[in-house]
């Protein structure tokens, strides 16, 4: 008897918005690891790479990192089941969304090592992974810094800088492709909003252009396409010291704080970004676009919250986090405590997974015993919040002595 073998038409992306496109016998049960291959094959990157990146399926809804026996196939069958358990989105939204096959960056791969790699090619997928979560507002960084990543992004697709053909238009007209939209895009005031007075910085636009004109300078002798490995590398100097810097970003919320005017406000939670690396855990507001909370696994503790569906049926899973800080009180003497911050979220059982793999991987490199499909590395602690000032007045916290007594 004949057997007859399917052939499936197979793409994977990078973050660079190209593909590759294969067609496999047997396609539906390939492994991760396998297609993981292929992109190794044809972008011609070292086998070193399988530490660097990974697999993923990622959709507007839903980004799950593939393990190496993972069969892609069978997970986007079950795509509508894990957007249902993991996200809050609605029925249509969910029918509607479709997951596309992503190589980008490993999680678990520790930023320390990243920063001695000098591949070329290796230096451009991290590049344009790092654009995408600068112009997607994920990564957020001091205001200068996005003039600088403008400049360099500019010079490797634009080329140098010449008064002629790069015109303030060009800029204005672009500035969308360069900028995420916080940068760009006045946010309207509220009724009770002071009045602010007439901004006089110079727009984005003529930041941009000097910026490009400047990078243009410090490179003028150079080929540009014989150095794009140092603007790959100096595009990344300026991402890595963020402590959200390499994250995976979870979908949460956090409740507001109560304040004076709290019966007047329609909405009393905070839409976040919740960013867990192998450092530690961010907060990041989607709306305000500023990081509230930067912890280092050195000052945290974690445990998942089931959600209380006797009180409330539209009630979330939470990741509670709790943290040492200082506190100065109103005599003025200062004081250790531990605050508890709860974030809510479909993905919370997914986020302590997470850190709990991290922090696992942590102890395994201590011990001097690689951890099991991925390696592990870790930055200094200390300065995991350097470049973030945590906003603890913007939070609703649950204060604590370090001797567990509660104080508010």
């Amino acid at each position: 008897m004949e057997v007859f073998k399917s052939t499936m038409d197979v793409c994977i992306f990078l973050r660079d918005r190209t593909g590759i496109h294969v067609s496999l016998e047997e396609g539906h049960q390939a492994e991760a690891d396998d297609l993981f291959d292929i992109v190794l094959q044809d972008q011609g990157l070292p086998n070193e790479c399988e530490d660097v990146f990974a697999l993923w399926l990622v959709s507007p809804l839903l980004e799950l990192r593939l393990k190496k026996k993972h069969k892609p196939f069978f997970m986007v069958q079950q795509w509508d089941e894990l957007c249902s358990k993991y996200t809050d989105a609605k029925a249509e939204e969910i029918h509607d969304d479709e997951p596309v096959l992503m190589f980008q960056r490993n999680v678990f791969f520790p930023k320390e090592q990243e920063i001695n790699i000098t591949y070329e090619q290796v230096l451009c997928n991290l590049y344009h992974e790092a654009k995408f979560n600068v112009l997607e507002g994920r990564y957020i960084i001091h205001p200068e810094e996005y003039h600088m990543l403008a400049g360099i992004q500019a010079l490797i697709k634009l080329g140098k800088y010449n008064q002629r053909d790069h015109i303030i238009e060009t800029y204005r007209a672009n500035v969308h492709q360069f900028y995420p939209e916080h940068m760009y895009k006045k946010k309207s005031s509220g009724f009770f909003s002071k009045k602010k007075s007439q901004d006089t910085r110079e727009p984005v636009e003529e930041r941009w252009l000097n910026a490009h004109r400047q990078i243009s300078q410090e490179f003028e002798m150079e080929d540009v396409s014989r150095v794009l490995g140092q603007l790959y590398q100096r595009y990344l100097q300026i991402c890595w010291p963020y402590p959200f810097y390499g994250a995976a970003f979870f979908d949460s919320f956090i409740n507001k704080p109560l304040g004076k005017l709290a019966f007047l406000k329609r909405n009393h939670n905070i839409e976040t970004w919740t960013a867990i690396n192998t450092d530690g855990v961010c907060v990041i507001d989607r709306e305000k676009d500023e990081v509230l909370l930067a912890v280092p696994y050195s000052e945290l503790c974690w445990e998942y919250g089931e959600p209380q569906f006797d009180v409330d049926d539209d009630a979330f899973p939470c990741l509670y986090l709790q943290f040492l800080t200082n506190e100065t009180t109103s005599d003025g003497v200062e004081r250790r405590v531990t605050k508890i911050l709860q974030v809510y979220s479909r993905q919370a059982k997914m986020m302590v997974a997470l850190i709990e793999s991290c922090v696992q991987r942590k102890k395994l490199k201590r011990q001097g015993i690689p951890a099991i499909d991925d390696v592990d590395g870790m930055t200094g602690e200390n300065e995991f919040h350097s470049r973030c000032t945590n906003k603890l007045d913007k939070l609703c916290l649950t204060t604590f002595t370090t001797s567990g007594e509660c104080l508010d």
